[in-house]
């Protein structure tokens, strides 16, 4: 996610219906090129209610920012940074990486002078909508929470978690889910699991919930349900598979936030598609390390393996890399084969979701590393923790019991 504005240096001409008041020379218009584009890569985080700055869905903000636009794109600063899908494809990657070819439109139709064209020539494209469509659960927190950073020894800090009761009669499976964000401005991240409706206290249940920087404070069950940072997109599971919710059990929703006192209420949540039909189970399973120790002044690799000790085949549909702000890059591989890859963007994370899975037959291991930069001025020893100013080395692994 672009966290620079994209908003112009210097006098920008007026724009009127056919573009800008410069003579174009060149036949790129913006309805006919450039918007098929900037819908498919961009307007993802650039909306009016995106993370990103500047709402590229209107055409004016886009001539106006023609000149940065190209500058981004043509530095292949943007799109921002996600997995290689040369490593391994993934769905939604020909809309997080931008082409030569695209790049290239976008640069002869600034240099052209940016014109609008006629409206009557827009192209539609599939884009990625930032929030699920069709969710028939929605829970979000029972009322606003405005965050305090209280705890000095957590500057900037602060981790609470809120019960999401569904109410349900019977089980259900959750077969895609995304998560509502309110106070974009302040959530790290998003982490949901299950407790026994049982385990829960008054303190649980209090609409304002509870400290939870160290822990639930609950035992919680096996499962985690999803990990959410900002960038992520909505994940949807395929044909006959989903996330088992037994009608006895609540969703314990941990919201990272990370700012300051004075900040707005948050009234955050999550959204999903469910059935009660049968399905086969997907499972997240959390891989990661947390004995590394990154040395101040040093670019530092640290990894592990990760053994499949059922006595059963693992088909892996998805992984999501997790780190913080030191982090660099990231690599799983399987026998040597490429899972998952690339350069890390604290602001841009996702859950890469494979259109057919990968088998990690019994007794077979995945292998893992990250790499983060501690050469900064401020730089000290960092070590595994939650807090943003800690590190984490995680890929939250989706997989289910092979056919």
């Amino acid at each position: 996610m672009l966290v620079i504005s994209l908003a112009c240096s210097g006098d920008v001409a007026p724009v009127s219906d056919t573009g800008s008041t410069e003579v174009p020379t060149t036949d790129l218009t913006y309805y006919a090129d450039v918007k098929p584009v900037v819908d498919t890569h961009c307007t993802r985080c650039h909306n009016v209610e995106g993370l990103g700055p500047a709402d590229l869905t209107d055409p004016e903000v886009v001539v106006e920012r023609s000149e940065l636009i190209t500058v981004w794109t043509g530095e292949g600063l943007m799109p921002p940074a996600v997995a290689d899908p040369e490593c391994r494809d993934f769905q939604g990657s020909d809309h997080m990486v931008l082409d030569a070819d695209e790049r290239a439109i976008l640069l002869e139709w600034h240099e052209g002078g940016a014109p609008l064209g006629s409206i009557d020539d827009i192209v539609e494209v599939d884009i990625i909508e930032p929030t699920l469509q069709d969710a028939d659960l929605e829970l979000v927190l029972e009322t606003p929470y405005e965050a305090t950073f209280w705890d000095d020894s957590n500057p900037g800090n602060e981790y609470r978690c809120f019960v999401l009761d569904p109410g349900l009669d019977d089980d259900v499976y959750l077969t895609a889910m995304a998560p509502i964000i309110d106070a974009a401005e302040i959530v790290h991240h998003v982490v949901l699991t299950t407790a026994d409706r049982e385990e829960l206290t008054e303190e649980h249940l209090a609409p304002q919930g509870w400290d939870c920087i160290d822990g639930d404070g609950l035992s919680m069950t096996d499962q985690m349900n999803a990990g959410w940072a900002p960038g992520m997109v909505p994940i949807e599971f395929a044909d006959g598979y989903g996330m088992k919710l037994p009608s006895e059990q609540v969703l314990i929703v941990q919201m990272h936030y990370f700012g300051a006192p004075g900040v707005p209420p948050d009234q955050s949540g999550y959204a999903f598609r469910t059935t009660t039909q049968t399905q086969k189970q997907i499972y997240i399973v959390p891989l990661g390390i947390g004995d590394f120790s990154i040395p101040a002044g040093e670019v530092h690799s640290d990894g592990d393996s990760f053994e499949n000790t059922l006595p059963v085949d693992l088909d892996v549909w998805g992984v999501f890399p997790h780190m913080h702000t030191l982090g660099v890059s990231y690599s799983m591989t399987l026998n040597d084969e490429c899972v998952v890859e690339g350069t890390y963007d604290l602001d841009n994370q996702l859950t890469y979701m494979f259109d057919e899975p990968l088998e990690l037959a019994a007794g077979e291991s995945v292998d893992f590393e990250c790499t983060w930069d501690n050469t900064g001025p401020d730089a000290r020893t960092t070590t595994y923790g939650e807090r943003t100013d800690e590190e984490m080395c995680f890929f939250f692994t989706l997989a289910s019991v092979a056919d």
